[in-house]
């Protein structure tokens, strides 16, 4: 039996500079935005320690504070640096026996060992939808193998999210990767670009940055690189911890001129996407038409500039919004508009667990995508903490 929707919906982003969080109000047949909220992490950027269970839930209980977390299914999203995205061939199996397959023997099915993770995975290739359904089903998983997206991410952090969501008061009723939070979110709010071109989907974290490259509704790669927002700003700062927080303003304000620092600091990370973006086009004959690009640096009209002069693409800010009717308070409808591409993986997380069609702005707009949002493919907490692996 499938699960109704919810008459709400909130997605919540773990950020390492921010923690960002929507609220979709069911309204008629369709979704609404109806709550926003961002709260300041206030963390050393320069740290390398992770925060505490109880540092992470007294962040959560505030985030949650403003959107009326009551009555709603709450979905968290995290861009981490340690977890893993792989497109391979699996054999057709139960997907409980699947994810049990992942966890203790990852190196025969994803070519590389991770020990003490949590995977999830979903079928790409569309005559394969049921390849991993339940035995007991009619369609059972048939013989053979087939293409799919397995999505992982240590137990470490899976359950220290976990056990800081339950401490804030909430029960996560999932929790995904942001690449793929970003995937359902265009699928969603962008129907016609989703299932009609090749585009890259862009996310700069604080930490690392992570590009899919999707091609007509069909993920095909995705790739991170352990540099994020955090290190433009420090080259920026040139290293003085004093001047970090002048250089984030500037960078996010668009005070200077960031296509140099992008060339200088950021060499690593277009390279990479540049090479991602060509093994694509060269294995495909198909050309990326152009970058999506989420998160708060996304914010910075030269950075977004300097992306496009240095990688020879359309780049443009974005956010899985488009499709939505905006019923914000007034200071919450402010920091939205000011900050849309921050909320872009919150929003894809929400958007991934839509039965219902978001509720268009003004005007009747493309049909609706709902039919087709992606299952969510991440890391699912239990509704308890598992028994310790011996």
């Amino acid at each position: 039996m499938f699960r109704k929707t919810p008459n709400a919906i909130v997605g919540v982003d773990l950020g390492n500079h921010a923690l960002k969080a929507v609220r979709l109000q069911r309204q008629g047949s369709g979704f609404t935005l109806a709550r926003v909220s961002l709260v300041l992490s206030h963390r050393d950027p320069q740290s390398q320690t992770p925060p505490t269970e109880q540092e992470l839930a007294t962040l959560i209980r505030s985030t949650l504070s403003l959107v009326r977390v009551s009555g709603a299914d709450t979905h968290f999203v995290v861009n981490s640096p340690v977890g893993a995205i792989r497109y391979v061939e699996l054999p057709r199996m139960p997907l409980e026996d699947l994810r049990t397959a992942l966890k203790y023997n990852s190196a025969a099915h994803l070519r590389q060992n991770f020990e003490n993770y949590t995977f999830d995975a979903s079928a790409l290739d569309e005559d394969s939808v049921h390849a991993f359904a339940p035995a007991s089903r009619k369609k059972a998983p048939a013989v053979g193998k087939t293409k799919a997206l397995v999505a992982g991410l240590p137990n470490t952090e899976t359950l220290l999210f976990y056990h800081a969501a339950r401490r804030a008061g909430v029960r996560p009723h999932s929790l995904q990767l942001a690449p793929i939070a970003l995937i359902n979110g265009l699928e969603a709010a962008n129907p016609e670009i989703f299932h009609g071109e090749s585009v890259a989907l862009l996310d700069m974290g604080l930490l690392s940055t992570s590009l899919t490259v999707l091609d007509r509704g069909k993920p095909q790669l995705t790739r991170t690189v352990p540099m994020g927002g955090k290190h433009l700003t420090e080259y920026l700062a040139q290293g003085s911890p004093a001047d970090f927080a002048r250089a984030e303003r500037s960078k996010t304000q668009g005070e200077i001129d960031l296509a140099q620092a992008l060339a200088d600091a950021g060499a690593n990370l277009i390279r990479e996407i540049c090479s991602s973006i060509n093994f694509f086009e060269n294995n495909t004959d198909q050309s990326v038409s152009r970058i999506l690009v989420a998160g708060a640096s996304a914010r910075s009209e030269s950075l977004v500039a300097a992306l496009a002069n240095q990688t020879g693409k359309i780049c443009q800010p974005w956010c899985p919004s488009a499709r939505l009717a905006l019923h914000l308070p007034v200071e919450q409808r402010e920091l939205f508009t000011a900050q849309q591409s921050t909320f872009a993986t919150a929003l894809g997380a929400a958007l991934s667990h839509l039965s219902s069609p978001p509720a268009p702005p003004e005007k009747p707009s493309a049909p609706s995508a709902a039919s087709a949002v992606s299952p969510p493919v991440a890391p699912r907490p239990p509704s308890r903490p598992p028994a310790r692996s011996a």
